[in-house]
């Protein structure tokens, strides 16, 4: 057993806390409590890779992410036609199958859906997957791990990964349902709620102020009102709900590939608590504009007394394209830089986000699509001034062979650029680098409930240290062939 500085945060997403915990070390009255936690190799990163055992610091766990919203932000979709299913379907949040992403559309209830319809719907996602690196730490056990803020342990083999994190292992990833009761009979609201389980869960809330413990089986409720005004209908949401921000989404069945990617991971939120509004700007509908006021970064729990603002917009000038822009804004503390900001109003890092994700449906087989997300944090920790930038692009193609058989790609490059105090704030350490290419092969089965996925994928990292390898040794790049089934009702 090794002793350790804890900042379990999102998985592999750790930048800013394993950068304080490196100066923990070198200031005492900025030092969070150490755990003993089973090590890795003999030095542990901050995001979950190892350093080199010549570093004599030991910089921490950091285990945040990435998780994605279910109604608040549709997902690319296939484009093979799925037929109805029997059972009602969530509130509109996401396009059908095979058209481009839509704007974070409100849990509005279809014309044609009565008044007080309950409805429901999930899923269950699992996985095997081999890591060619086969990464173990030295004692045989997870090749790093993370401890969430209720202290909860959660080993990692795959660094860098959002859910995908175990190696030659049958995993279940995710169990989720989603059920929505509309407006109407006695309750003048809709109501919408997400429940989940298994990996996925626990590490969508991986840096909760108010426990993982306490809200990773919540990942959505909250109440929705559209009132009609001036021949619009503007829809306001009040309570937890999934980010409006990001091209993939948490549940795998919303993306085209198996794999979240790095800019999923490192570069924005997975989920928030306050108010949500949209409203379309013109009556064609080519305009939608979308207002936020939340606690802030995956936080139910406000651990800063501040909030956070974000705007967006989508602009969808016909059925093909669909461009969105986004933006939030606010001081952050424990959900989007981990334990290290903990507890309350230890400090705040003023973080601004700005986002760009177009979908082209090029045609009923091709569909394309990018990610272009830029971000600046700033800010004062016990009297320490931390700065830092992050920018993150992915590119995304599927093509749809047959009704059932489609193979898409993915490219991206995600960067973590140090500022005052010469550390990430996503990363921790140096400048870094991360690139990463995937390929996914999909079959379709029983009319589209269940969706089997071979994936492979290769990440690199400009850090000769950031994934693992066996006996607890580094190494800067790592390939996965990843095997799902994942079935729908």
């Amino acid at each position: 057993m090794q002793t350790v500085c804890v900042t379990g945060a999102r998985p592999l997403q750790i930048g800013l806390a394993a950068s304080l915990c490196s100066l923990f070390l070198t200031v005492p009255t900025f030092r969070v409590a150490a755990q003993t936690v089973p090590p890795a190799t003999d030095t542990i990163r901050d995001d979950m890779q190892a350093k080199p055992a010549s570093q004599a610091a030991a910089l921490a766990t950091y285990v945040v992410r990435k998780a994605k919203r279910q109604d608040a932000k549709p997902a690319p979709q296939d484009t093979t036609p799925a037929p109805q299913d029997a059972k009602p379907q969530t509130p509109p949040s996401k396009p059908a199958e095979g058209q481009p992403q839509q704007t974070p559309p409100a849990p509005a209830v279809p014309a044609s859906v009565p008044p007080g319809t309950f409805t429901y719907s999930g899923l269950i996602d699992v996985y095997f997957g081999i890591n060619v690196r086969a990464p173990r730490a030295a004692n045989g056990g997870p090749f790093t791990a993370t401890v969430t803020p209720s202290g909860e342990s959660i080993g990692i083999d795959n660094a860098g990964r959002a859910f995908d994190i175990n190696d030659r292992e049958l995993s279940l990833s995710l169990a989720e349902l989603t059920f929505t009761r509309t407006e109407g009979k006695g309750i003048p609201f809709a109501i919408t709620g997400t429940l989940t389980t298994g990996d996925t869960a626990r590490l969508v809330h991986a840096t909760e102020p108010g426990g993982t413990s306490s809200w990773q089986n919540i990942q959505q409720l909250y109440l929705s009102k559209t009132i009609h005004a001036a021949n619009r209908d503007l829809t306001f949401d009040f309570g937890k709900f999934v980010t409006p921000i990001g091209q993939e989404v948490i549940e795998s069945t919303g993306n085209d590939n198996y794999s979240r990617g790095f800019v999923f991971q490192y570069a924005t939120p997975l989920y928030h608590a306050g108010l949500r509004a949209t409203v379309p700007l013109d009556a064609k509908g080519r305009f939608t504009a979308m207002f936020l006021a939340v606690n802030g970064w995956n936080n139910v729990a406000d651990d800063n007394d501040q909030k956070s603002f974000g705007v967006g917009l989508t602009w969808k000038p016909d059925s093909h394209f669909t461009g969105i822009f986004n933006y939030l804004g606010g001081a952050e503390g424990t959900g989007a830089y981990g334990p290290a900001l903990a507890p309350k109003n230890r400090g705040n890092i003023s973080t601004q986000l700005a986002e760009f994700a177009p979908t082209w449906q090029m045609n009923p087989k091709l569909k394309l699509a990018g990610d272009i997300v830029y971000a600046n944090g700033t800010g004062d920790v016990s009297g320490i001034h931390m700065s830092g930038d992050w920018l993150g692009l992915a590119a995304y193609a599927r093509y749809q062979l047959t009704p059932k058989f489609a193979v898409a790609v993915r490219a991206e490059q995600f960067e973590d650029l140090p500022g005052a105090g010469g550390v990430g704030l996503r990363l921790g350490g140096s400048y870094t680098k991360l690139r990463s290419g995937t390929v996914t092969l999909e079959y379709a089965l029983l009319h589209s409930h269940v969706i089997t996925r071979l994936e492979y994928r290769h990440d690199q990292s400009s850090s000769a240290s950031f994934f693992g390898a066996g006996s607890g040794n580094t190494t800067p790049d790592q390939d996965t062939l990843t095997g799902s089934a994942a079935y729908k009702f």
